[in-house]
């Protein structure tokens, strides 16, 4: 069961009552860091996962539901990198793939004893910022081609089209 703030919630009574103790503080940033380079053995290791204030408590080795849209963001998203580098025959000596995105769990419990969400939790996930990190000898204009390509055809970055999304490239020579 999560830990908000120190407390195990489970059901809806619990968790609603830790949320209107909280408010605002309840929103927080998730960010799920993918890293592969020449000592990577599987290019779909699970990344890993930071979790805001509110969730900090919660074990490492548990990852609930919500938190694998980032996990599985940064590890779809990252993974093309190698691949679509591979593919164009383009050196890249190593990726860090970063997936940031701002929660709020309130949006969910909107309405039950009494708690209102504020308009913008509605959906719960309220931004998503992806960065990517190359270590390339290639061309800046190469690796422009595979982010953006990986950025608009990634599957799973697909299905949160909802979300609104930014992203960026940050080049290191190599």
């Amino acid at each position: 069961m999560p830990i908000v703030f120190g407390e195990a919630v489970s059901t809806v009574k619990d968790i609603v009552s830790v949320l209107k103790k909280h408010g605002d503080a309840v929103r927080g940033t998730y960010r799920a860091r993918y890293r592969f380079d020449a000592r990577s053995t599987d290019p779909y290791t699970m990344p890993l996962l930071e979790r805001p204030a509110s969730l900090k408590d919660n074990a490492p080795t548990v990852v609930y539901p919500w938190e694998q849209i980032f996990a599985a963001a940064a590890v779809c998203a990252g993974s093309d990198y190698p691949m679509l580098a591979a593919h164009a025959g383009i050196d890249l000596r190593s990726v860090e793939f970063i997936a940031e995105g701002v929660f709020d769990p309130r949006g969910e419990f909107d309405g039950l004893d009494g708690l209102e969400a504020p308009m913008d939790a509605r959906h719960c996930f309220l931004s998503l910022h992806l960065r990517a990190t190359l270590e390339s000898s290639a061309p800046r204009a190469a690796l422009e081609r595979i982010h953006e390509r990986a950025i608009s055809h990634n599957m799973v970055l697909g299905a949160l089209r909802g979300i609104p999304m930014t992203s960026e490239l940050v080049v290191q020579p190599g």
